[in-house]
């Protein structure tokens, strides 16, 4: 009798166990095999929470262009040594404006501040955490998101008082301890990670910059100076009047079958333009006579140059 029910458990057990591995339907061919159709037309009566498209594509913003050589992953973003040197708060100016750039979120710096005003005695009148924005007796202190991720620009708006002795203030107070893990929820919104967008528009790769043009060359000259260089890169010259910055960069090739002869690298000057207008700033490339150049080799440097804003 107990054999017999032990032989009567056991095929339970191995459905059960069978059930306990799971079964994940992968469905990242069927993208590459659908076919385009028609839509299915539903009622407009229907209950819309209930259906959903059964491939959702994510809408782009930018012109498709088919790869030569197939699909090639995006390069990681580069960690230059000097990532490491750099200081937790950095000053930077431009047309006669004055701000700090401060290696954290907008929602981290916001209390840091908050707590800075009242620990020097400002009188507050007025805080907006959704414009990032004190307003005190003495004038008004405000962040905004940065060019890079986690960061943030702060400014001193002092009236009678000297801007650059604000900043120096505010700069050692933020300096003094950096703000603890814990965020303002009120100053999320201020938060963006759109900063510096990679697209391509009428068959030619662009950099969009979410700043003004005083901003944008501001941090772009000081990243290209400080954190660009790498031994197929570096910045030769700028000129801000032409809103131009030169750049050398080396194409790497294949080694020569003679051996004396090493490989067939190709190093050439190229120019970054930088066009504003009024929502954002876009950085074009051209060679060093102004022409356009091949779109994967414009894709390949403006992606460099992506990666040290991101």
């Amino acid at each position: 009798m107990s054999k017999t029910r032990w032989m009567m458990v056991t095929p339970l057990l191995l459905v059960m166990g069978g059930c306990g591995s799971g079964y994940y339907h992968d469905r990242n061919s069927e993208y590459a095999d659908a076919k385009m159709t028609s839509p299915l037309e539903l009622p407009a009566s229907r209950d819309q929470t209930r259906y959903q498209d059964a491939m959702p594509v994510p809408q782009a913003s930018n012109d498709f262009i088919k790869d030569r050589d197939g699909y090639e992953p995006p390069r990681p973003q580069t960690l230059s040594t000097s990532d490491r040197d750099t200081r937790f708060v950095e000053p930077r100016q431009a047309d006669g404006n004055r701000w700090l750039v401060v290696s954290a979120a907008p929602g981290a710096i916001w209390p840091r501040l908050q707590e800075f005003v009242h620990a020097n005695g400002y009188q507050v009148q007025n805080i907006d955490g959704n414009t990032g924005q004190i307003t005190t007796d003495r004038g008004v202190l405000s962040v905004r998101q940065g060019i890079r991720n986690n960061t943030t620009d702060v400014y001193c708006q002092q009236g009678g008082n000297s801007v650059e002795a604000c900043l120096s203030q505010v700069s050692q107070y933020l300096s003094s301890s950096a703000p603890q893990s814990g965020v303002s929820l009120v100053a999320q919104n201020l938060s963006r990670n759109d900063r510096v967008r990679l697209e391509s528009r009428d068959d030619n790769w662009r950099l969009a910059l979410a700043l003004d043009f005083p901003r944008a060359w501001a941090e772009l000259a000081w990243q290209l100076e400080n954190n660009y260089e790498t031994p197929n890169r570096r910045l030769i010259d700028q000129n801000r009047s032409e809103r131009v910055f030169t750049v050398e960069y080396t194409v790497k090739g294949e080694g020569s079958w003679i051996p004396f002869r090493g490989s067939s690298d190709e190093t050439q000057q190229y120019l970054l333009h930088l066009s504003p207008s009024d929502s954002a700033t876009y950085v074009s490339v051209t060679d060093s006579a102004g022409k356009p150049v091949d779109q994967q080799r414009a894709h390949d440097l403006l992606d460099g140059v992506a990666s040290i804003l991101r």
